[in-house]
């Protein structure tokens, strides 16, 4: 099969460095990679990615961070977390695809970097899919049109003093929620935690002619774990806040993703198993032991969590 955007261009091989990795001497482990892809074209990227890091290290169930760059970029110096750089341009699915290969933990979670959670969000999902064997949790979101509205940091909040409404993009309101912890809209919302172990560390990122997934990877996800059986779980908490702007995000970008899907169907090449079998391959030294090891069982975790409580 040959893969259009794939890894080898002319003699080019596709790589990535690796950078502030977790020992795997470490005991106390968290359970939960929350992954976030840095585009190289990203507006006002340091900024973003400066509150980013300061709202998963104000989470209160520590949490790994994963940073997907792309294009050859590199972190600023002030990142002291696990970030990866590819030296060529990923789509945004291959960037999620490479975070779920790259993570380290039973759970993990993507986050985009202008959208923020509630401190104890993680916690919440973290705990919901322990308690109810669920492969994939999702919560509620507010809906906010105005970066400053993102600023400050905040907590779980009953949905009751937001509303829905239906329409999509959405339209300028204030306390509108996007509806996907109450069931009111199809999306489980901008960013899900998952089960690595009931799942495997895969994520979509191209069709079977080898054209990239560009806007409905998640959904696309989503559809296949409700065909495989596996357990979802909406919890009806506002646990962030959802950044609008359709000028700028990738779920409004023209694409053929559901003309590409009926033509050809979702390949299981993905980044993710591409980094895995090493056709993409780390070029610097760094210790990959913790990464390439099978996500741990729930049941694992669990134990752990209950012993650090």
């Amino acid at each position: 099969m040959s893969f259009r955007r794939i890894f080898v261009l002319g003699s080019h091989v596709v790589e990535y460095t690796s950078h502030n990795l977790p020992g795997s001497d470490q005991t106390d482990q968290p359970i939960v990679t929350v992954f976030c892809a840095v585009w190289h074209q990203q507006k006002n990227k340091l900024d973003l990615l400066r509150a980013h890091w300061e709202n998963l290290k104000s989470q209160t169930l520590t949490v790994r961070p994963c940073y997907i760059f792309d294009n050859g970029d590199t972190a600023p110096g002030w990142l002291d977390a696990p970030w990866h750089s590819f030296d060529e341009p990923l789509s945004i699915y291959e960037a999620w695809s490479a975070g779920v290969a790259l993570s380290t933990t039973p759970y993990v979670m993507n986050l985009n970097m202008d959208d923020r959670l509630a401190r104890d969000a993680v916690g919440l999902l973290a705990g919901t899919a322990l308690e109810t064997g669920s492969a994939l949790v999702c919560g509620e979101w507010e809906i906010c049109f105005d970066e400053a509205d993102m600023a400050d940091p905040f907590d779980l909040a009953d949905p009751s003093f937001t509303h829905f409404k239906p329409a999509w993009p959405p339209v300028r309101d204030t306390q509108l929620r996007l509806g996907s912890g109450t069931g009111e809209r199809g999306t489980f919302g901008p960013s899900t935690l998952w089960s690595a172990h009931a799942i495997g560390k895969w994520y979509p990122s191209y069709f079977n002619n080898g054209d990239l997934i560009r806007s409905m990877g998640d959904a696309f996800f989503w559809s296949i774990l409700k065909n495989s059986g596996l357990q979802t779980t909406r919890v009806p908490t506002v646990i962030g806040k959802y950044l609008s702007d359709p000028d700028s995000q990738g779920e409004f970008r023209p694409h053929q993703d559901a003309e590409l899907l009926k033509a050809f169907g979702i390949s299981k090449r993905s980044m993710s198993s591409l980094i895995l079998s090493n056709e993409v391959p780390c070029a610097n030294d760094a210790d990959l032991s913790l990464i390439m090891r099978p996500a741990q069982a729930p049941a694992s975790a669990l134990a752990r969590m209950q012993a650090s409580a």
